[in-house]
């Protein structure tokens, strides 16, 4: 397996590197899911509102998946960034495990840690789904529909999660190109599946939600067996006694992975708050919102896959005491962003509502869509920033700064005034406070990072 090491080189082609693959991956998955919901839209638009429901929950469990491959990476990227500076080092600070050991070991307890609270939550996400979809204004006749997606999904996360974590242990190595090779290779084959299960092409029975969710955790199935074959073989996890110092290890994810799960489970209630504000303009307005979010996840999608290239370049960098080399790498990636979001605001204000029409033509659907690429997209470039920022902070093992980001933008600015806008201007003010909120925090994370940079700079300096 080709590892790169992120400490040497120009920072644009290292970023190119982890980038690059990782972006085919994540544009890939994302682009998949953007083409199931135009399958998902020829059922019908209750149907569009189901699927659009699950995404709060979905967002959850996938959120602290991703806190706990938050922080495996940057506990991995740190410690491979150590090596680089001390070649070989010999036994850590107590004696016990030497540092080219390590990475394997905090691999396979991570993978460990995943998979035990995936268990638990989705038995307790499962156990809940009347209760929780009610609560979020959903409808009777939408409930059996909710239930045919997630009765599958839920007991599949394990599957899901456990592959994020193997692709986040190996891009922490600098070994980008094989995890974005299988997303790429597993998001085609769920593509090809989809509509076979939804519509029941072939002989198979017409699943519709339920199809969708069956396709999805038979691609995850086999990518997570591809991923761990790749991490096994090149002793990245599983390797002799590595199952000792269980806790020890738990306990360094954790530092960074808890406040990182918090943060992304931030979005979850956000989202299933906003979707309780938009379900009061009736099932069409909901449709619409899920059409524009699924979009919005393909425009965005180069920035996605920066965000998780930008961790492990800054970790393995910082372990290296190589601070220009992470100033300029996260300078970089505020540009690309800026860029970027000028570049997919325009065609998304111009053409948002046509875009639309290709998953659902309900007129009332393609309004909401519309209203939404009008306003938001003029925030993607900030919003970008904030990611770069935030993913920063957590590979430097700072996460708290990403913690209060979250919560801020979140809590303190943009669901209250979500609340004040909609009781003015209806869903419209709800989309105007969504760019307000990234626009400012997008700002905020910039000049934030910027300054503990400098502070821990000097710190490493004396």
């Amino acid at each position: 397996m080709s590892k790169h090491d992120l400490t040497q080189g120009r920072v644009s082609a290292s970023l190119a590197r982890l980038t690059v693959p990782m972006m085919a991956g994540v544009s890939s998955s994302i682009l998949v899911q953007a083409l199931e919901m135009g399958f998902i839209g020829q059922l019908s638009t209750a149907h569009v509102a189901a699927i659009t429901f699950t995404f709060p929950l979905v967002m959850v469990i996938t959120g602290i998946a991703l806190g706990i491959s938050i922080g495996t990476s940057s506990v991995i990227a740190r410690s491979v960034g150590t090596q680089r500076l001390i070649p070989k080092a010999g036994a850590m600070s107590d004696g016990t495990i030497q540092a080219d050991d390590e990475v394997a070991m905090l691999g396979t307890h991570s993978m460990i840690l995943v998979a035990g609270l995936m268990v638990i939550l989705s038995t307790l996400c499962w156990l809940a789904i009347d209760p929780l979809f009610t609560a979020m204004g959903a409808t009777p006749e939408l409930l059996p529909l909710i239930h045919s997606y997630l009765d599958i999904y839920l007991p599949g996360t394990v599957l899901f999660t456990a592959t994020m974590v193997c692709g986040s242990i190996m891009r922490a190595n600098g070994s980008a190109n094989i995890p974005g090779a299988v997303m790429t290779i597993g998001a085609v084959i769920n593509l090809l599946l989809d509509p076979i299960f939804i519509f029941g092409w072939f002989g198979f029975p017409a699943m519709e939600l339920a199809g969708a969710a069956t396709a999805m955790t038979l691609t995850r199935a086999g990518t997570l067996v591809v991923l761990l074959w790749f991490v096994v073989e090149d002793n990245m996890v599983l390797r002799k006694d590595h199952f000792r110092h269980w806790y020890r290890s738990a306990k360094r994810i954790l530092h960074v992975g808890l406040p990182a799960v918090a943060t992304n489970l931030i979005g979850p209630v956000t989202a299933a708050y906003i979707t309780y504000l938009i379900a009061d303009y009736g099932a069409a307005a909901v449709a619409g919102f899920g059409v524009a979010n699924r979009i919005e996840a393909v425009a965005a999608m180069l920035i996605f896959a920066l965000s998780g290239s930008i961790g492990p370049f800054v970790g393995q960098n910082w372990g290296a005491h190589r601070v220009d080399r992470v100033r300029n790498g996260v300078t970089a990636s505020y540009l690309f962003c800026l860029g970027w979001g000028l570049l997919v605001a325009a065609p998304l204000f111009l053409f948002g509502n046509s875009i639309a029409a290709l998953i659902d033509t309900s007129p009332e659907v393609i309004t909401v869509a519309a209203s939404y690429f009008a306003l938001v997209p003029l925030s993607y470039g900030l919003w970008g920033v904030l990611m770069m920022s935030s993913a920063s902070f957590n590979a430097l093992g700072k996460p708290l700064p990403s913690t209060a980001l979250s919560f801020g933008r979140m809590l303190i600015v943009y669901m209250p005034l979500a609340t004040v806008l909609n009781n003015s201007f209806g869903y419209v003010g709800i989309f105007v406070a969504t760019a307000l909120s990234n626009a400012i925090f997008g700002i905020i994370s910039w000049r934030w990072f910027a300054r503990r940079l400098d502070v821990m700079a000097g710190q490493l300096a004396h």
